[in-house]
């Protein structure tokens, strides 16, 4: 289970040409120009693209045949955690209830408290594959198709942790002296989707989120565009 993120740990906002910046500092690498513009106009989590440790395994990730050019969309799985529920039974009149009950439906009586357990489930998710990022990804799949077979993970040439501090290493490149991470390019693409006036709604169909609420942790609108929308 991961940890929690610090206080300093979300990635700052970069604005498009930023994003420029730092597409162009690997456009002479196939590999991370094709990663990058996946998570940058899909807004995806890596974890959908690359895949996610669980107990020191990787779980998840786009492999080969999971691309589906023809209706321009990609279908993945990622690990989703939840509360199981479980049964407890009524001190006062014995009768079993899941522990989401504060009080007996049967007789009104506290039920005794239960730990929750949480457990871990596959949860299926489509990406849509934009115009901007067909194209680069056809590319990338045939220049690499004598490696790829239909249950490779395209995007597994390096391990995680590498890709983690290249990202770093290319925003410096980039003269861009902010902090950001693979995690950056959703926070930039949902608050471009903000900004240019998408309901939060259809920006979690898009994105994959389970609450349309929580789209507004992701808002890092600069404060100019904050204003500007308050004067009109």
């Amino acid at each position: 289970m991961s940890k929690g993120k610090k206080q300093g740990d979300k990635p700052e906002y970069l604005t498009i040409e930023e994003l420029d910046r730092i597409e162009a500092t690997v456009s002479g690498d196939l590999y991370f120009t094709t990663l990058y513009k996946l998570l940058r106009h899909t807004g995806r989590r890596i974890g959908e693209i690359y895949g996610t440790y669980r107990n020191k395994k990787l779980f998840g990730g786009i492999k080969l045949k999971d691309i589906d050019f023809e209706n321009n969309q990609i279908s993945t799985v990622i690990l989703k955690t939840k509360n199981k529920k479980k049964e407890r039974a009524c001190e006062n009149c014995k009768n079993k209830t899941n522990f989401s009950s504060p009080f007996c439906p049967n007789c009104g009586n506290r039920l005794p408290i239960v730990e929750k357990e949480k457990i871990e489930i596959e949860d299926k998710r489509i990406i849509p594959i934009p115009i901007k990022v067909k194209q680069i990804l056809k590319i990338y799949i045939e220049k690499n198709k004598s490696k790829f077979g239909s249950n490779t993970y395209i995007f597994r040439k390096y391990s995680l942790i590498y890709l983690k501090k290249q990202i770093k290493i290319h925003t410096k490149k980039a003269s861009i002296n902010k902090n950001f991470s693979l995690h950056g390019f959703r926070h930039c693409f949902i608050t471009n989707c903000k900004k240019s006036g998408m309901s939060n709604e259809n920006i979690r169909k898009w994105t994959g989120h389970k609450l349309s609420a929580t789209i507004d942790l992701y808002d890092d609108r600069v404060p100019d565009d904050v204003r500007k929308e308050v004067e009109n």
